[in-house]
Parts: C-alpha cells; sequence; structure tokens
C-alpha cells in the first residue's frame, strides 16, 4: 500500500472520528435529559427553575406555552449545571472575575455575596420608606404584645451582613455614597418610636474582630467564633429581662484553628473542591463543661413540610431551667452549641412567620425573631402579620 493511500485512509477515519465526536456531543445534553448525566450541584441562582408550561388553546395561551417552553429548556437543558459551574469557575480563575449579581471577589481573597442588591444597601443608596417602616414596627409590637399577655419575653435580633463587619476588603469601586444604611435607619426609627427592644450585633462583631476574624472569607456567614460573640451579647441583652443570666466566659472553650473546605460562596463560584478556607475556629467545652447537642424533630408542628437543612432542631439541658423558641434563618447556626447552656429546651425553627398555635402549645419563657440584616430588607412585615393574625 502507497503512503499517499495511507495518508487517504488516515484523512477519512479522521472525519469519521470528527463526525461521530460532533454527533456525540450533539447527544449529550439529551441523554443528560433522560438518564441524568449531570452530578453537579445545582446552582444557586436566587430562583426557583422554570416550570414545564401548560397548555392552552387560546391565542394568547399558545404564546404563552412557547415562551414557557423557552424558559423551561433554557433551565433544564442537559449538563447545565456543570456547565454554569466551569464557567463560574474559569472566570473567577483566569480573569478574576466574579459572576455578576451573584458573588464579588474583594481584596486578599474575600469574598462578599452581591445579590439581594447588596451593593447599593451598603453603599446606603437604598432606603425604607415610612410605611415599611410603620409596618415592621406594628408587627413588632403586635408579636411583643401577644406574647406580653401570655407572659412570655421577646427579643428582636439582627445579624448584620459580612459587608456590615468587613468593608476594608470589598474591592475600590464600592463606595459609599451615604453614610448610613436601611438598617442604621431601621434600628434609629425602632429607638425613637417604639419600646420593642432590638439588638443590632454591628457593634459587638467591630470590636470583637481586632481580636480574632468574626466571619469567614469564602462564605457569607459568621465563623463560631463569632457566633459565640453574638451569642455572649445576646444573652447579656436577655440579662434586662431574665436576671439570672450571665453569658459564658470564652475561656471555659478550647479554641482550635483548622482548615475546611471553601464555603457557600466557592459553591456559587462552582470552585468548591478547590478553594480552601483557612484557620477556621472551633470551640470545644473544656471540662467538666459538657458539649450541648441538638436533635431534629420533622413532626415538631404536625403538616408542616421542612426542605433539607431546615429541619426544626431542639437541645436539652436537664441542668437548667427555661423554654425558648427562636424563629430563625441559617445564621443562629452557631448558637445551637451554646444557648442550651442556658435553658431547659431550646427550639430552633427555621422560618420567620410565626404560628401561634405551636407557641401556645410550647408555653415558652421567651420568643426570639433572628433576622439576617440582608432578609430584613426584602421580607414583607406587613403581609406576615396579616397571615399570623394574632389576637
Amino acid at each position: 500500500m502507497t503512503n499517499s493511500r495511507k495518508l487517504e485512509i488516515f484523512r477519512q477515519a479522521m472525519q469519521w472520528v470528527l463526525i461521530i465526536g460532533f454527533i456525540g456531543l450533539l447527544w449529550i445534553p439529551t441523554l443528560d435529559s433522560f438518564f441524568d448525566l449531570d452530578q453537579a450541584p445545582v446552582p444557586n441562582e436566587n430562583r426557583a427553575p422554570a416550570k414545564y408550561p401548560s397548555f392552552n388553546s387560546s391565542l394568547d395561551g399558545i404564546r404563552n406555552y412557547f415562551s414557557g417552553l423557552e424558559s423551561y429548556f433554557n433551565d433544564h437543558f442537559g449538563f447545565r449545571k456543570q456547565l454554569i459551574r466551569w464557567n463560574h469557575r474559569w472566570k473567577h480563575t483566569f480573569f478574576n472575575q466574579s459572576s455578576p449579581s451573584v458573588v464579588i471577589t474583594g481584596r486578599d481573597g474575600w469574598l462578599y455575596y452581591s445579590g439581594e442588591r447588596m451593593i447599593e444597601n451598603y453603599r446606603g443608596m437604598s432606603k425604607f420608606e415610612p410605611k415599611e417602616l410603620q409596618e415592621w414596627k406594628s408587627l413588632l409590637e403586635s408579636r411583643r404584645d401577644w406574647l406580653a399577655k401570655r407572659g412570655i419575653r421577646y427579643l428582636f435580633v439582627i445579624p448584620p451582613n459580612k459587608d456590615s463587619i468587613y468593608p476594608e476588603y470589598l474591592p475600590d469601586w464600592i463606595t459609599k455614597v451615604h453614610p448610613a444604611t436601611k438598617l442604621d435607619q431601621f434600628v434609629a426609627y425602632m429607638k425613637t418610636n417604639s419600646t420593642v427592644e432590638v439588638l443590632d450585633l454591628r457593634p459587638v462583631l467591630l470590636d470583637a474582630k481586632t481580636n480574632c476574624p468574626v466571619y469567614l472569607v469564602t462564605d457569607t456567614h459568621w465563623n463560631f467564633y463569632g457566633g459565640f460573640v453574638a451569642h455572649q451579647e445576646l444573652i447579656r441583652t436577655l440579662s434586662r429581662q431574665m436576671p439570672g443570666l450571665k453569658p459564658l466566659s470564652i475561656d471555659l472553650f478550647e479554641k482550635k484553628l483548622h482548615d475546611e473546605k471553601g464555603g457557600d460562596l466557592t459553591r456559587l463560584l462552582g470552585s468548591d473542591q478547590n478553594m480552601v478556607e483557612t484557620n477556621c475556629p472551633s470551640l470545644a467545652p473544656r471540662p467538666p463543661l459538657k458539649s450541648i447537642n441538638s436533635t431534629i424533630d420533622l413532626n415538631l408542628i404536625p403538616g408542616r413540610k421542612w426542605s433539607k437543612l431546615t429541619e426544626p432542631a431542639i437541645t436539652i439541658n436537664p441542668d437548667a431551667k427555661g423554654k425558648v423558641i427562636i424563629f430563625r434563618d441559617s445564621f443562629s447556626g452557631t448558637w445551637v452549641p451554646f444557648l442550651g447552656y442556658y435553658f431547659n429546651k431550646v427550639v430552633y425553627l427555621w422560618t420567620y412567620q410565626w404560628d401561634p398555635a405551636f407557641i401556645e402549645q410550647e408555653k415558652p419563657d421567651l420568643v426570639i425573631d433572628e433576622i439576617l440584616e440582608r432578609f430584613l430588607y426584602k421580607e414583607n412585615p406587613g403581609k406576615t402579620r396579616a397571615l399570623e393574625a394574632l389576637k
């Protein structure tokens, strides 16, 4: 066989390889749709993916159906999850760019969550409307008064956003336009117009960060030391209503530093497998102090469905007295190992909306509302008050 003949066979073989490979690439997304081959985590886009549209034979119905089909395909095409992760990772790795409206890369590798108008809020460009402030006041006063009729104490607590405590690591282009934020506005309004006690945790965390980092570099949350400092201030504040309380000393715990996988912001970037959170503090009780462990009770409120990681948590301490219910978000998760030292029973419910029947059934001594700063900005207190209908 001549060399020219061999070369021709090789060219034809390569053409078939390219054709088969091209056809295979075209079919890979379809195979994923049928066999669920893409095992990458679902990207956090702060919205639910589009659902398959329903068909209506009217003119508007047909138009909406085909528009819905496009939205459904855009959210569900094969290997979309992995492609989004690669896109975020490559932009961050090679171009030091973050996914717009999701994560901002600051100085020294610090990551910040940029959704929910974080930039406008930090810069002081967003303000509460007078009606919104009045609705928050009405909601919190109605809760406080409803509890007071039943002999139950109340406290409203706001953990701050990461950018409120570590603005020095934000990119240079994120500057203040007005010094006061919506949280400043809310705290000042409540102090002037209401007697509901509001715990703003910014001062104690700003002071504590001079001793040890209080937030995670690659995550939206505070670390365990930040949570511990916040819990101390919580107990100090509650001691005005419950004089027997006294915050535990940090000396009762052994602090260790360790490295762990990158936090929630690295997952948004698709880089959680190759980014590390270094020098994470952990706190373990020193003898004779014992650990406080929590249990999960999915049937705590009959008929209530809980998504993964938001299940009701309970701690029991037979050596303490009193019962507490905490309506909360993820930030109070670091309080679970600590608040159980002060109370016989603590119930953690991952929701902002109250269940009055459950409160009356439990008969707690104290109810705490914990809501992260950025969620305070987006919640609708007027709607929540109407749904709760406290009497």
